[in-house]
């Protein structure tokens, strides 16, 4: 009966592992997720800011080129402070698709196949070793529940 219960003891903390680097595995993964998400959101926040900038820049360009007062475009105040602002979200947009750029490549490295069929044919086979203790068990059981009904 002790030779059950460890056997039975020894294949749940197998199993309680296997759960634990699973829900390891899922953690990290949904951290990926949600930090690519909030960059193409940061992505798109920044686009939509350079597009607003854009119009205002041709709000203020355009009645000067109809007039065609290019001097006057030299002295206003303002059309340099868009254009570095527009730079700088252009900058800001570059390193947010640069850092979505690097974790995605993270998420697509070469999986060693050689490897990974090792571990599978190492865990099917301690599974199926487990299966037949556990069977053994089982048969052990039954003959005593048997031989105790007669």
């Amino acid at each position: 009966m002790a030779d059950l219960i460890g056997k039975l003891r020894s294949t749940l903390q197998f199993n309680l592992e296997n759960a634990r680097q699973n829900v390891q595995t899922l953690r990290e993964m949904a951290e990926e997720y949600s930090y690519i998400a909030r960059l193409k959101f940061e992505l798109h926040q920044l686009q939509s800011s350079k597009k607003k900038k854009l119009t205002l820049l041709g709000e203020t360009v355009f009645p000067y080129l109809r007039e065609n007062n290019i001097d006057g475009l030299k002295t206003h105040e303002t059309l340099t402070v868009l254009v570095d602002e527009i730079k700088n979200l252009q900058n800001q947009i570059d390193l947010v698709r640069k850092a979505i750029d690097r974790v995605s490549e993270k998420e697509t490295e070469p999986v060693d196949t050689d490897a990974l069929r090792e571990q599978i044919n190492d865990l099917e086979e301690e599974i199926e070793n487990r299966l037949k203790d556990l069977k053994v068990v089982k048969e052990t059981i039954e003959k005593k529940t048997k031989k105790s009904d007669n």
